[in-house]
């Protein structure tokens, strides 16, 4: 097919709707639409109205995910399954407006393009909730209870500053976290799952490209470690006698540092992204700290080598400054490698658009981790200005979201028209080619 233009991408339209949705919770720190929140349920609201007004079908699931679907001419027709789109519009303190909201904006755009086009196959787009760990220290909410990753009891022993559990907020705004058969035997039996993200890192501008498609997303390794000396006055305990926390937690932090430095060739991150000091004050030697350790990789066992190296360090830091250092895991997740076969659906339409691709691997993670476990799943970036990302500076250039836009919606087309007996004499021929190998 040929390339779409700027003229029908109804491009007034899409930035009319994505100010209006990224106006909810903007502050003057940046964006501040919190998981299960007040301006997290406004926002969600707002998409329900645009999609009931689009003719679309709306629903909540017990996870408090919005489900907006558009049906295609062939329905039920057990040949032709779903295709499912999906990002998130929670976003961390201070964060950006383009984190999760672009590709979820995206995806329902595209899905109104197809208004008076050929669709035979049903599109639904899934609106995740809880993607972003910030407000209850467990990240992609919505994915996991989807995936059987989480379950009611799971969600009580999240809690927010508050005091406030995953569990008691879900049931607070009518969901039952433990009740999403249905759900996820939908996306069992789906043609697949595709998720736009803006790359949140700084490759494809480096590289001048268009496009990145993920072919694996790392997953990360969360460690809650704490530092446990005694506290004790400031001016009157003599250095060579303390048991400083605090001390010790820097030199925690350092370790994390020159790992993910090590193995950095390696594909590893790592990053201590949150210091408490328990009862901090200027005249107290610190008696307690709690680090929040985030390390990522792309290779499980390369991962594992690098904590248990950091277990390592502390036990020799505790042992040099007399003090308990005690490591909690938080979360251990496995490194995701997408489907191949949807992947190649994004770049056939990458031609005809001409943009300019590359294959990347993800190294923050998102939903499509837990929709890969379902069925099959790809995801793609778009740039954003200088990689910056969780920060009010992000941006994407109108030209990235045009073309992200364009991908998708051609995407759309190409999948919803897929004729499925093409596609099973194209599956033998590929099955007798790998026989004769």
């Amino acid at each position: 097919m040929r390339g779409i233009s700027v003229q029908q991408l109804n491009w007034e339209k899409y930035q009319q709707d994505f100010a209006a949705l990224s106006a909810i919770g903007e502050t003057e720190a940046g964006m501040n639409r919190l998981a299960y929140t007040e301006a997290d349920q406004e926002a969600h609201g707002l998409l329900a109205k645009m999609a009931e007004e689009a003719g679309f079908e709306v629903k909540w699931d017990g996870a408090g995910n919005l489900w907006i679907t558009r049906r295609g001419t062939d329905d039920g027709n057990p040949d032709m399954p779903p295709l499912l789109l999906g990002s998130h519009m929670d976003t961390v303190p201070g964060g950006g407006k383009y984190d999760g909201l672009l590709g979820v904006m995206t995806a329902f755009h595209a899905m109104r393009l197809l208004e008076g086009m050929p669709q035979r196959r049903t599109v639904t787009l899934i609106v995740f909730r809880c993607e972003e760990s910030s407000r209850f220290n467990c990240a992609t909410v919505g994915s996991k209870l989807l995936a059987d990753r989480l379950n009611g009891e799971m969600l009580k022993r999240y809690v927010d500053k508050d005091g406030i559990s995953l569990y008691d907020e879900i049931r607070k705004l009518g969901g039952n976290p433990d009740n999403l058969f249905a759900e996820r035997n939908y996306i069992k039996n789906a043609f697949g799952f595709i998720e736009m993200h803006i790359e949140q890192g700084p490759v494809l501008e480096e590289r001048d490209t268009d496009i990145g498609i993920v072919n694996s997303i790392a997953a990360p390794y969360r460690l809650r470690i704490t530092v446990e000396g005694t506290a004790a006055h400031s001016g009157a305990c003599p250095m060579g006698s303390r048991k400083d926390a605090l001390a010790g937690a820097a030199e925690v932090i350092l370790a994390v540092e020159q790992l993910g430095r090590a193995y950095a060739d390696k594909r590893i991150v790592a990053t201590v992204g949150k210091c408490d000091v328990i009862n901090e004050a200027i005249n107290i030697v610190p008696g307690l700290v709690e680090l929040y350790v985030d390390v990522r990789g792309i290779d499980k066992d390369t991962v594992t080598e690098v904590v248990t190296k950091l277990y390592e360090e502390m036990g020799r830091i505790a042992e040099k400054r007399n003090l308990h250092i005690e490591p909690a895991v938080l979360g251990q997740e496995t490194p995701v490698k997408l489907n191949d076969d949807m992947a190649e659906l994004l770049v056939e339409q990458c031609v005809p658009n001409r943009l300019t691709f590359l294959h990347m691997v993800s190294g923050a993670g998102h939903d499509t981790m837990y929709m890969a476990e379902l069925t099959r799943a790809t995801m793609f970036f778009v740039p954003c200005l200088e990689g910056i990302s969780h920060n009010k500076a992000e941006a994407v250039s109108d030209e990235a979201v045009q073309n992200g836009l364009k991908l998708m919606y051609s995407t759309l087309l190409r999948i919803c028209n897929l004729d499925p007996e093409e596609e099973r004499e194209k599956e033998e021929m590929h099955r007798r080619f790998v026989e004769a190998m």
